[in-house]
């Protein structure tokens, strides 16, 4: 505790630092951690340095059902209920998808089976999961969460708002509004009252019960409007028609309205008037912790609606001007203010502990001194020459003189007489007979030239010594010794001389670095380290506050600006260590040489063997400069710094160890600023390459101070962690495709070995074309294409070497065939020529004549077939119509080609349509010659991919086979007939001829056109 007395320091939380509303009413810490504080206007989430508000907005379902908050509770399964004054209760559960985190349950008059009403005073949880809602009109009502149904209230009579509930097992304590304690069986559902209360201007206690809370002991606890706090002891258990006990004396008049037990047993009381009352069960006294307007540290309002203790042993107290928070951690750490009678800042230089444990302080306007186990100090003002004296340090030389450095020169003190004595021939030195604008800071015995000497820093003015034999000052000014140069003292601000065992005098200084001297004895020249040389191993800042041996002849040096750094003397290394701060001061160690540090105004710690560095910001020190100076450590190891106008003592093995890693959790996920906070419940959050701008946020709920920094890092995108200091978001945008794992981790310090680290996977499926199997789809593909390509072009010179073969068998067959009978026909002519045969050799010239007009004929046909000019089907209907219109226009035969229009829009290969061609040719050439016909009808149709050829006349028909199309030896003869069939074969159509006597012939071919 702060102090002899119990009077803790709050630090104040208002609306500057984010609350929403100065009026808190209701205080709760989530499994997690987080702190949720209820208030008038909206709820608040709190991590130790930034607050979350949540608030209710008008037709929107998807939010707090109510702005006045006025209870909170956390079910098992970690669900938060918030009960609201203006609108009913809201069920929140961080896990589910943004809408859907708030489901808001409001009274609905068309409803019968919703809330009662909107305004909800209490809400607690039973241990079979259900809700117990106090409401302000509707008595107790209870809410199935399973079955989200809210059971008839509990119709008590005279009675309507209900205040308070305790649980107690399976019995609910129901604090009501006159009519005192109701008593509910919360499986039965079985109530009982004591019926002396139905006379509400009866005398009893409680009437009205505002807080019940039932302590460690199971003593109950209760809060009344009149004015009484009434205990029922675990003897005199609580019960109705029971007699409480009478509070402990000292508790105020009051309306308590809240009640909560620390672990030293104490029993907080929030009173609506009179601040906070702690009572302790162990001396049996209560303490008033009020509001004083003029002293630091007290709680900000009278008005107090709610105290509550979270799992870490803070208190938190709600007023109607703002939050308040103790932290006992802070407890160990005693403040002790000088009394001050003259208005003049303290200044507090030294410290020291004699024999009797007796504590001496040296300040700038003399000495305080307080005896062992008093708590009072003693003031003795020190004069010289009408000069009041500032005590600067105090040394105890081993012929236990007690010296004392002050701002005028070193003195010899004589406690009985509080008086100083120059020591001898002071006046003759003109830097020690008086000291100008400087004090002496630092006192050593050594040893110059064989002499015992005392070694002294006169600030701004190097060095000193008084020669113990010649019992004469050395200073700068002595010509005859020139100690500057001779020990090549470098600076004239030496803040601080370190004697150590093995003989040897540190000096710290403020601009020379760090200065060792083997001691005058040798006269060698003091060796120094600095930052001029630029290595990892040279000394951090040539700033040297203080130095500390460290027992095994290693030394701590502490440096303004450049941190801790340590000192292997042996190996000649210097060390810095990068956890600590930069601005450090006083150093001192415990009893396990962990090391305890002044650092930017208050205490630091460092854990040697852990390598964690801790800050205790002590909140009592806030509103001042803090601590300054050096730390002294007593006989008891107990430690002392001191600041202005008071002084802090410690004992180092009583101090409670800051949590270094406190756990820290994502609360979002966002996409373009668009929250998915629920994907962090996944152990994989999977994405599209479109989605690669994200930002995950995070937090580490922790309240000893505001030191809390994160490192985070994206493994496959980072090289390694970020330090993210306060900053509780990381932001990643344009990632490629592939796996992440973004892993973060908070620390109390920054620089601290973290081991713990939250983690989550993040997948980014890249676009098509940058999977892995693209590529080899497109090589497949082009692959496939470029063997289709081949193969096409194999194919076509197949065909075309086909068609060459086709063509030059047509030519060998019929050009040469029809070449060779001309050529016997014309042998024959020559024959009957020379016989004089007339008439003979003019049917033989005839012959010749219509077997070279059918050659030309085959000629054009072949030429028209591999023509690609005549690549569409209507240049067969074109072809077949110049062919046989001309021929049956002779034969006196009615022609007639039918086709449909798509004909014209369709290309055949040039097989098919030479084949095709050559079919109808047939065709229409046997019917012109043998069926002795009146008509011919062609019809030529396109249905899809498919060709239908029909080719009719009414001629004298043949016998003929039903099917020819998979048959080319049918019972027909001829050669016309046989042609047709071996090109309906090589076409691969289907050939079916109809024919009888006297019924002419029809004849269909079915194909495909490609």
């Amino acid at each position: 505790m702060l102090a002899q007395n119990f009077g803790p320091y709050f630090t104040k939380i208002g609306t500057e630092q984010g609350l929403s509303h100065k009026k808190i009413n209701c205080i709760l810490q989530d499994k997690r951690g987080f702190m949720w504080i209820g208030t008038e206007d909206g709820l608040n989430r709190y991590d130790g340095r930034y607050f979350s508000v949540f608030r209710s907005t008008p037709n929107v379902s998807s939010g707090l059902s109510g702005n006045i908050i006025t209870d909170l509770c956390e079910d098992k399964n970690g669900v938060l209920w918030i009960a609201t004054k203006d609108g009913g209760i809201t069920r929140y559960d961080y896990r589910q998808a943004p809408l859907k985190q708030f489901k808001q349950y409001k009274h609905d008059v068309n409803n019968p089976g919703s809330i009662p009403e909107n305004g909800i005073n209490k809400i607690i949880e039973d241990r079979q999961g259900n809700l117990w809602l106090a409401t302000s009109h509707k008595f107790t009502v209870r809410f199935n969460k399973r079955t989200e149904k809210f059971d008839p209230p509990i119709n008590d009579e005279g009675s309507w708002a209900i205040r308070s509930f305790a649980l107690d097992h399976d019995t609910l304590w129901v604090g009501r509004e006159g009519r005192g304690l109701l008593q509910i069986n919360t499986r039965t559902l079985a109530c009982k009252e004591d019926e002396r209360y139905a006379d509400l201007y009866a005398k009893l206690p409680h009437n009205t019960v505002t807080a019940i809370f039932k302590d460690k002991t199971n003593a109950f606890w209760l809060g009344s409007w009149d004015n009484k706090v009434y205990r029922y002891s675990p003897r005199n258990q609580l019960a109705l028609g029971g007699h409480p006990e009478d509070a402990p004396a000292g508790i105020p008049a009051d309306e308590m309205v809240s009640f909560a037990e620390d672990d030293q047993g104490q029993v907080w009381m929030a009173g609506r008037n009179t601040g906070i009352s702690v009572y302790n069960r162990s001396t049996k006294q209560v303490h008033q912790l009020r509001h004083r307007p003029f002293v630091e540290g007290t709680i900000t309002n009278d008005h107090t609606n709610v105290v509550y203790i979270d799992r870490n042993g803070v208190v938190w107290v709600g007023t109607d001007n703002g939050l308040n928070k103790y932290n006992p951690l802070f407890a160990s750490f005693e403040q002790h203010w000088l009394p001050n009678a003259n208005d003049k800042n303290m200044i507090i230089y030294d410290f020291y502990k004699d024999e009797h444990q007796k504590l001496w302080i040296g300040t700038n306007e003399g000495i305080f001194t307080r005896e062992a186990g008093s708590t009072t100090f003693q003031y003795r003002m020190l004069v010289y020459k009408n000069q009041k004296l500032a005590v600067t340090k105090f040394f105890i030389d081993q012929d236990k003189t007690f010296y004392i450095g002050t701002d005028y020169t070193l003195f010899k003190y004589h406690q009985e007489s509080n008086t100083v004595t120059p020591l001898p021939n002071t006046d003759a030195d003109p830097v020690m007979s008086k000291l100008f604008s400087s004090r002496i800071v630092s006192i050593v015995r050594d040893t110059i030239d064989r002499h015992p000497v005392l070694l002294v820093s006169p600030f701004g003015h190097f060095l000193a010594y008084y020669d113990l034999r010649e019992q004469r000052w050395i200073s700068r000014s002595d010509t005859t010794k020139n100690i500057l140069s001779r020990f090549d003292i470098r600076d004239n601000l030496i803040g601080k001389l370190y004697a150590d065992q093995g003989g040897h005098t540190w000096l710290a200084t403020y601009k020379a670095g760090l200065g060792n001297w083997a001691g005058g004895r040798a006269s060698l020249p003091i060796k120094y380290y600095s930052n001029e040389v630029k290595n990892k191993y040279s000394l951090s800042s040539d700033h040297v506050s203080d130095i500390l041996d460290n027992g095994k002849g290693n030394f701590w040096i502490s440096t303004y600006g450049g941190g801790l750094n340590f000192f292997n003397t042996k190996e000649g290394k210097i060390t810095h260590i990068g956890e600590s701060a930069n601005l450090i001061e006083g150093i001192q160690s415990d009893r396990s040489n962990n090391l305890w540090m002044v650092c930017n105004g208050h205490i630091h710690k460092y854990e040697v063997g852990s390598k964690i560095y801790s800050s205790y910001e002590l909140p009592c020190l806030q509103s001042s400069e803090g601590l300054r100076g050096y730390i002294y450590k007593d006989r008891q190891d107990n430690l002392y710094a001191a600041g202005i106008n008071y002084f802090i003592t410690f004992n180092p093995v009583k101090v409670a160890r800051i949590v270094h890693d406190p756990e820290v959790f994502f609360t979002d996920f966002k996409i373009f600023n668009r929250s998915y906070s629920h994907w962090l419940n996944l152990k994989t959050i999977v994405l599209n390459y479109s989605q690669n701008f994200f930002s995950i946020e995070f937090s580490a709920p922790e309240y000893t101070g505001d030191n809390v920094t994160y490192s985070y890092m994206l493994e496959g995108a980072d090289k390694s962690w970020i330090r993210a200091g306060k900053r509780n978001f990381a932001n990643y945008s344009n990632l490629s495709g592939g796996t992440y794992t973004f892993k973060v981790k908070a620390s109390n310090w920054k620089d601290n070995d973290r081991l713990n680290y939250k983690s989550v996977k993040i997948v980014i499926n890249p676009p098509f074309w940058l999977t892995w199997w693209f590529p080899v789809l497109i090589l497949f593909l082009i692959s496939t294409i470029a063997y289709f390509l081949y193969q096409y072009r194999v194919n076509n010179l197949l065909e075309q070497q086909a068609i060459r073969n086709g063509i030059a068998q047509d030519l060998h067959d019929q050009i040469g065939s029809t070449l060779s009978s001309i050529s016997v026909y014309s042998e024959v002519a020559r024959i009957y020529q020379g016989q004089e045969k007339a008439n003979q050799l003019q049917n033989i010239l005839e012959t010749i004549s219509l077997t070279a007009n059918e050659m030309i004929n085959d000629m054009a046909d072949i030429v028209w077939a591999i023509n690609p000019k005549n690549d569409h089907l209507n240049s067969i209907i074109s072809r077949v119509e110049n062919f046989a219109r001309p021929l049956c226009k002779v034969k006196n035969i009615n022609f007639s080609f039918k086709h449909n229009a798509k004909i014209q829009e369709n290309i055949a290969t040039t097989a098919i349509r030479k084949n095709l061609y050559l079919i109808l040719k047939e065709s229409v050439n046997n019917a012109i010659k043998h069926a002795d016909c009146k008509n011919i009808e062609v019809e030529l149709k396109v249905n899809n991919d498919m060709i239908e050829v029909e080719i009719r006349d009414d001629g004298i028909g043949f016998v003929s086979d039903a099917d020819y199309s998979g048959d080319v030896t049918g019972s027909m003869g001829g050669n016309g007939m046989n042609n047709i069939r071996l090109r309906a074969e090589e076409l691969k159509a289907k050939l079916s001829v109809q024919s009888a006597p006297g019924l002419g012939t029809t004849i269909r071919l079915l194909l495909r056109i490609k």
